[in-house]
């Protein structure tokens, strides 16, 4: 186990100024808008997205913020964003002019969002971070971050997507909620250190953009192997809930050429019984132990 972290720094602010001297992308974070508290940065990367002007909000625009009073998380849920020493930032991503073929990218990009976190998390501490389909990641069977990616489009029609990440970095386990503390935890606390945030931050903009420059460029082809190499859910037994109140179990078999979870189906609540290979594209997919 892991030595506890001395978290008497952790609510220290981030160092803007040495985080942007520090980027080394072409485009991610080269725009950057910190402010010490908002409701949302995925709110505020969608509102700068709608807002007609002479110099639309480019590609790779950063937001960033110290704490959210209205975090969002998947499929309507809150995301638990104090303002002690995690890390919440939305990132904006663009097709490049005269992209036709938006489509077979959009869906990867939760996924590929995910892998390239994992990537940042995994250089900045050596600990074994996964991917729980399709974009939470864990540490062993814990969670330390999620994404939400929502597609928007701008006034000139121009297809935009928000990638949210928040990632629970420095801040003290007795300050999560009760409901959070069984299933969450941060990367001091495993790590026995704290991090410093704004080399993770420069790590990550840098991983996001060498994954998804790959991603538009040249599709998802290449980086489906390390995606599934990095999947933990892939060969587990899960729960999928799906709409209608519609629950299935069976184990999660591979990703489909979409971005979906292939699960061989042992139950099915609904009737007649589905297929016994099921793809699942949105729904809440849950490890059962064993």
């Amino acid at each position: 186990m892991p030595e506890p972290a001395d978290h008497s720094s952790f609510a220290d602010p981030l160092n803007i100024d040495h985080l942007k001297a520090s980027l080394r992308t072409r485009a991610f974070g080269q725009v950057l808008r910190y402010t010490p508290s908002t409701t949302s940065t995925n709110a505020d990367a969608l509102l700068a997205l709608q807002q007609p002007s002479a110099t639309p909000t480019p590609h790779g625009s950063v937001f960033l913020t110290e704490c959210q009073t209205a975090g969002r998380g998947r499929r309507g849920r809150t995301w638990h964003s104090p303002p002690q020493g995690n890390i919440y930032t939305s990132v904006i991503v663009l097709p490049a002019p005269g992209t036709t073929r938006v489509g077979p990218w959009l869906s990867w990009i939760p996924l590929f969002a995910a892998l390239a976190t994992a990537d940042a998390l995994v250089a900045a501490t050596g600990l074994p971070i996964s991917v729980k389909w399709p974009n939470d990641l864990l540490v062993e069977r814990k969670k330390i971050g999620g994404i939400l990616c929502e597609q928007t489009s701008r006034p000139d029609k121009t297809i935009a997507v928000v990638i949210g990440i928040g990632l629970n970095i420095n801040a003290p386990l007795d300050s999560f909620p009760e409901e959070l503390k069984a299933g969450a935890t941060t990367l001091a606390a495993e790590a026995g250190r704290l991090v410093d945030r704004a080399a993770l931050l420069t790590e990550l903009f840098l991983r996001l953009e060498q994954r998804l420059d790959g991603l538009l460029t040249d599709g998802p082809t290449g980086m489906i192997d390390e995606y599934t190499q990095r999947c933990s859910t892939l060969g587990r037994t899960v729960r999928v809930s799906l709409e209608q109140e519609r629950i299935v179990e069976g184990v999660a078999e591979s990703i489909g050429p979409d971005g979906c979870l292939r699960v061989r189906v042992s139950s099915d609540s609904a009737q007649p019984p589905s297929p016994s290979l099921l793809e699942v594209r949105s729904a809440e997919v849950v490890h059962l132990r064993g």
